[in-house]
């Protein structure tokens, strides 16, 4: 059976009004759930603090110091810089907010070019009622403005894949300078990203193609590799330890299998508990395993379809030596967003073993938010054309009535912890963390 692409002419002319219906009414869905969970006041953690107070010293010294006086090192620096051009709490949660709705717009519109039209629909939807956003648009952290950068990103991605335009290169690469400046986790979404482009379209790329990739790769992760050097060797002593051993890391892979599994299914809180931790770490490589593109091919007129309407310029362009360039790309892109979703999870557990890195479900939701968009378009390109229809609409009737429970049960929750005190922007205390994936 034929894929059927959303750029086949028809399709998008049928499914533009529904589509634009859906991602209106997902916006405001998004927005009103964040502003119930955030009504009372954002709220901080440990971390919380840190940030806020660079954020201060660099108003009042120029400089950003922890609150023992200390150069600013544990975190990345972008979002304290970001914080200081803040002038009150209602301003980052006005950021917060702003952040989670372009969000949803970049990676419907991404969406909507890399998934067959029907299923297109249902993101938006499925982004609005998603967990781990508003989880971690609620506390001062840096992850709603990650989520953004990782979200603009992809899509200059896909336009640079498309039409090899040099101003799309620099928008991908600024871009991707921000990414580890704004969280360490953005140099594993770079691994992953190269890995993906390297291994999946080496060889179809052309030598200006390979030439733009690697100077895309070299200048993105070196601010944020220099970034690491001076906080990890310059500005203080090492935070790595002699290794935690192997049942930490297994531990951790648990914690991602849990969690993700919690996206795709109605898992209680207890879940976690009930089966052994090789469970749940075999549960995460079979997520991955199924999550794996795997090539679908075109007809001649849906690959075709593609220069009209998206790429008028595509067919001069030497990125690609492929003569199936919609399909090529296509392919490429969903690939890559696996491979740095993988990236980031192996690395992330990886890193609990050797660094002082937080563990557990909490954290592991946290961390991996950035991937939930991707995740769920991968998901849905996974989904095998030759399903019954009436399976299809019935697991994704399911998805999305587990999502709005806990995603509304979670906004409650959010709700009732204490916010942060309005006069505390300089440098508040910290608040226990116990919401989320074990807070429920």
């Amino acid at each position: 059976m034929v894929q059927t692409f959303p750029s086949d002419s028809a399709a998008a002319r049928r499914y533009r009004w529904p589509f634009a219906g859906l991602l209106l009414a997902a916006g405001l869905l998004q927005l009103a759930l964040f502003a119930y969970a955030t009504a009372p006041g954002l709220a901080s953690t440990g971390d919380s603090r840190y940030y806020l107070y660079a954020a201060h010293t660099l108003r009042e010294t120029g400089h950003l110091l922890n609150p023992d006086g200390t150069p600013y090192r544990y975190w990345p620096p972008l979002f304290p810089l970001l914080l200081s051009a803040c002038s009150s709490l209602a301003c980052v949660r006005l950021l917060h907010g702003a952040c989670l709705l372009v969000s949803l717009l970049l990676w419907s519109w991404l969406g909507r070019r890399l998934l067959p039209a029907g299923r297109a629909l249902a993101l938006p939807i499925l982004l609005a009622l998603n967990t781990p956003w508003l989880l971690v648009s609620k506390f001062v952290w840096a992850e709603s403005v990650f989520l953004l950068l990782f979200a603009a990103y992809a899509v200059a991605m896909w336009q640079w894949l498309h039409t090899a335009r040099w101003q799309w290169w620099g928008v991908l690469t600024a871009v991707g300078i921000l990414l580890p400046l704004q969280r360490t986790l953005g140099l594993f979404l770079l691994a992953g990203v190269g890995a993906g482009l390297l291994v999946g379209g080496w060889r179809r790329l052309s030598a200006r193609g390979r030439t733009r990739l690697f100077l895309h790769l070299l200048i993105s992760g070196l601010a944020g590799v220099l970034w690491q050097w001076y906080a990890l060797l310059v500005a203080g002593p090492s935070r790595y330890h002699p290794g935690r051993g192997w049942g930490q890391l297994l531990s951790s892979a648990a914690d991602y299998g849990f969690v993700l599994g919690r996206w795709l299914l109605p898992l209680p809180v207890s879940g976690r508990t009930l089966l052994p931790e090789f469970a749940w770490a075999a549960g995460l490589l079979i997520i991955g395993c199924l999550l794996w593109p795997r090539h679908k091919s075109t007809s001649a007129e849906t690959a075709a379809a593609y220069a009209p309407e998206a790429l008028p310029e595509a067919t001069s362009t030497t990125l690609s030596n492929s003569q199936a360039e919609p399909d090529f790309r296509l392919q490429l892109m969903l690939q890559t967003l696996w491979s740095a979703s993988v990236a980031l999870v192996v690395l992330v557990a990886a890193l609990t073993v050797f660094a002082q890195s937080a563990a557990g479900i909490h954290d592991a939701e946290r961390y991996a938010s950035v991937l939930f968009a991707p995740v769920v378009v991968l998901v849905l390109a996974a989904w095998p054309a030759r399903a019954p229809h009436w399976l299809g609409a019935g697991l994704l009737a399911v998805w999305l009535l587990g999502a709005a429970v806990r995603v509304g049960h979670v906004a409650q929750e959010l709700r009732r912890v204490p916010p942060m005190p309005v006069d505390s922007f300089a440098g508040p205390g910290p608040h226990g963390q116990g919401v989320g994936a074990a807070g429920e």
